[in-house]
C-alpha cells in the first residue's frame, strides 16, 4: 500500500500544497494535465495568491463550501477554486493552520447537491493526509 504524500507547490514554501490519496494517486496531477496551458496558468495564478497571503475575495473565482464541516473535527475548511471555461473547472483545497491543501479537481461544475460530495471527497483526501504526516515526524 502506498503512504499519501504532501508535496509544496512553491519551493522554500509550504503554505501551499498538493496531497496525494493513500493509494498513490495523485488527483490534483491528473486535473492540472487536462487543462489548457491558460487554465493551468491561471491555477497557478490562485495558488499565488493563496501562498502570499492574498484573499481571493470574489465568490466568482473561489468559494468557501460553508455546509460541509471537517468531520473530525479539527476545524479545516474546504473551499472551491473557479475556472469559468470548458463548462466550469473546479478545483478543491482544504484550509488548515494558514496552509492550503489542494486534493482534487473536477472538470465540469458540478450540480449544487454535488458540491456536498466534493467537499467530503476533499476531507477524506486530507485527513488521511493529517495522520500520515503525524506518523511520519515521530
Amino acid at each position: 500500500m502506498t503512504k499519501q504524500q504532501v508535496a509544496n507547490v512553491f519551493e522554500g514554501s509550504d503554505v501551499v500544497s498538493i496531497v496525494t490519496a493513500t493509494d498513490g494517486r495523485d488527483f490534483v496531477e491528473e486535473f492540472l494535465e487536462a487543462l489548457e496551458p491558460r487554465e493551468r496558468a491561471k491555477i497557478y495564478a490562485y495558488f499565488e495568491w493563496l501562498r502570499d497571503g492574498h484573499r481571493i475575495k470574489s465568490p466568482e473565482n473561489m468559494r468557501h463550501i460553508k455546509d460541509v464541516h471537517d468531520p473530525t473535527g479539527c476545524g479545516a475548511q474546504v473551499h472551491e477554486l473557479k475556472l469559468h471555461q470548458n463548462g466550469g473547472r473546479r478545483l478543491y483545497v482544504v484550509k488548515f493552520e494558514n496552509r492550503w491543501y489542494a486534493t482534487h479537481g473536477v472538470l465540469r461544475k458540478p450540480p449544487d447537491k454535488k458540491v456536498r460530495t466534493e467537499a467530503l471527497k476533499a476531507f477524506s483526501i486530507f485527513n488521511d493526509v493529517s495522520i500520515d504526516e503525524t506518523d511520519e515526524e515521530e
